[in-house]
């Protein structure tokens, strides 16, 4: 059976593999705004549309693992709160 402190370590672990996915969807939106500006400076309308809704996109992804850290970070209390008890 698995003890709170190692459900609390496997928590912070997911917490941390959270923290480097949203800074890779970070990464990706950046590289995308910049191509977003290369398209529109060169009038490519239907790839910088395109490309527009890939930001979009990638805005809700960052806002979905944004949720998905501080739902693990409630449940890192949560398992806290039982060891206290």
């Amino acid at each position: 059976m698995a003890s709170i402190d190692e459900v609390i370590a496997s928590i912070s672990a997911n917490a941390e593999a959270v923290n480097e996915i949203q800074g890779q969807v970070e990464g990706s939106k950046a590289m995308t705004e910049e191509t977003l500006g290369q398209l529109q400076a060169l009038n490519v309308e239907g790839a910088a549309a395109a490309i527009g809704a890939c930001k979009d996109q990638l805005e809700e992804c960052s806002a979905l693992v944004a949720a998905l850290h501080n739902k693990l970070n409630e449940a890192m209390s949560t398992a806290a709160a039982a060891k206290q008890s």
